[in-house]
């Protein structure tokens, strides 16, 4: 008999694949012969969902003509480098890896290469795979099972996501929206990629709203992190 401990730290990893190309990830994949892998998913705070993307094997301009031909997504690029980049989608239309996370699965890998897509997710319980399996072909029918398998829970990482989800949780949508840019634009590295009035305007916000909005986002998560009230840590 599996004891108590055991069954909690099993998961089921359901892989699936999608190949169909009216999904734009995995048609691009194809059309410029390259690899494309999703790093942040988020919602927008106009409505839809925003998607990073790396691309490797082909320059990011040729990811992004054939997805800005498209009427449910917007696309524009982040960064590039000598074999590749980064792309920043606003996905105005349901998508395999949005309707994951709205179920609330995890996502651990959304790929594709070559015209062949591959979604990987975790759930709690084989109830849980199959009630996913159930929605996914129901909203998205050319998507298919590849396999679904019971492995051990992978601690850290289920922990790390649990914080992220917390720490995410509290801030607005725009303000997710804000500190999300900021960071995959480089504005943290140095020397900096991207300033503030930058990104503002890739917003379409003013500059001091951007500003507003960062700090307090940045309050959040800080406060989170070092767990204290942010309202009380300076005091005079």
């Amino acid at each position: 008999m599996m004891g108590r401990g055991q069954g909690e730290n099993r998961v089921v990893e359901v892989e699936f694949r999608v190949d169909d190309p009216s999904y734009p990830f995995v048609d691009v994949s194809r059309t410029a012969d390259c690899r494309l892998d999703l790093e942040v998913l988020f919602p927008h705070s106009d409505g839809g969902f925003v998607e990073y993307f790396t691309v490797e094997d082909a320059p990011p301009k040729r990811v992004l003509k054939p997805i800005n031909e498209t009427d449910t997504v917007d696309a524009n690029l982040v960064a590039r480098h000598d074999d590749g980049g980064r792309v920043r989608l606003h996905v105005r239309d349901d998508c395999v890896a949005i309707t994951v996370v709205e179920f609330g699965a995890i996502p651990r890998t959304v790929e594709a290469e070559g015209g062949d897509g591959r979604v990987v997710v975790e759930v709690a319980s084989k109830s849980d795979a199959a009630e996913l399996v159930d929605r996914l072909e129901r909203e998205h029918p050319t998507v298919t099972v590849d396999d679904c398998r019971d492995r051990r829970r992978s601690t850290p990482l289920f922990a790390r996501h649990d914080f992220t989800q917390s720490v995410v949780e509290t801030l607005t949508d725009r303000q997710r929206e804000v500190f999300l840019t900021a960071y995959m634009n480089g504005f943290y590295d140095w020397p900096r990629k991207h300033e503030a009035s930058e990104l503002a305007a890739k917003l379409e916000i003013a500059p001091a709203t951007f500003s507003q909005h960062l700090r307090a986002a940045e309050g959040k998560i800080f406060s989170s992190l070092l767990d204290t009230d942010d309202e009380n840590v300076f005091i005079e």
